[in-house]
């Protein structure tokens, strides 16, 4: 890697990228463990105070931008490091102040975007709804029901899937922003003709089918897990957001491969 001048991201993506994408997310979860569960107490804590009547939705948003705003650290880390040297002293060093102080502002821009695009969904998705609802007020049968349900259902998972698709190379926007409006702005690229270019490259479906397929298989195992733990619900809560801040950073890592991936051709 180094005779070449390639960056840690580049050696990376040249042998596995799939595999060391959770190779060194892993590492920067396990090499600072004072970092990573300090984290992970936080977001507990700010959770537990989401729920307080009023105020709750204060923590909620703080909770969110949080996770972003360590998901930008992240990304920026492996796409700026030079080496692996470098990137472990670099985890070592990790510490939850400066995380704040650099990126919390384009987190919080970011989460203002994904809110108002969240809110344009599901208004778009209620008027389909009330629309398709008002012509069939008196199905006459439960095919002709299922048939009027899936002409909403279909095209939603549709548009769905190609989300997923491309919101790595959105995230990798928002991880390159640098302040508040940079991060809002970002969130937006979904709609620009540059991202769905670079989504349309072999090297990038071949990288993110493998990677969406193994996180996918991780995601029903915790499933396994958070159900078995469904009696106890302090603790299914905290494993929840074990779970949740884990693949936080694998998401980080894979956006910014992602990236450097659709960079290279």
């Amino acid at each position: 890697m180094q005779e070449n001048n390639m960056r840690l991201i580049d050696e990376a993506i040249s042998d596995s990228a799939v595999k060391n994408t959770f190779r060194l997310g892993w590492e920067f979860i396990s090499l600072n463990k004072k970092f990573t569960m300090t984290v992970i107490v936080v977001l507990f804590a700010l959770v537990l105070l989401g729920f307080i009547p009023k105020v709750g939705f204060i923590f909620s948003v703080f909770s969110s931008a949080f996770v972003l705003a360590i998901q930008i650290y992240v990304g920026r880390l492996l796409y700026e490091t030079e080496n692996i040297e470098s990137f472990v002293d670099e985890i070592h060093n990790a510490d939850g102040q400066n995380v704040i102080e650099r990126d919390f502002a384009p987190a919080l821009g970011a989460y203002l975007g994904w809110m108002i695009m969240a809110l344009l969904l599901i208004g778009g998705i209620s008027l389909l709804i009330g629309g398709i609802g008002t012509g069939m007020a008196s199905p006459t049968n439960n095919a002709e029901l299922l048939s009027t349900l899936s002409t909403v259902a279909i095209p939603l998972l549709f548009v769905i899937l190609l989300f997923s698709y491309v919101q790595p190379l959105v995230q990798a926007n928002i991880v390159m922003a640098n302040d508040f409006k940079e991060g809002f702005v970002a969130v937006f690229t979904v709609f620009t003709a540059d991202v769905w270019r670079r989504a349309m490259q072999g090297s990038y479906f071949k990288y993110i089918s493998v990677y969406g397929v193994i996180v996918l298989l991780a995601t029903v195992l915790f499933a396994f897990i958070f159900s078995v733990f469904a009696v106890i619900p302090i603790l299914n809560m905290f494993i929840l957001i074990v779970f949740v801040y884990m693949l936080s950073i694998m998401m980080a890592m894979s956006s910014v491969m992602a990236k450097r991936i659709v960079e290279e051709e």
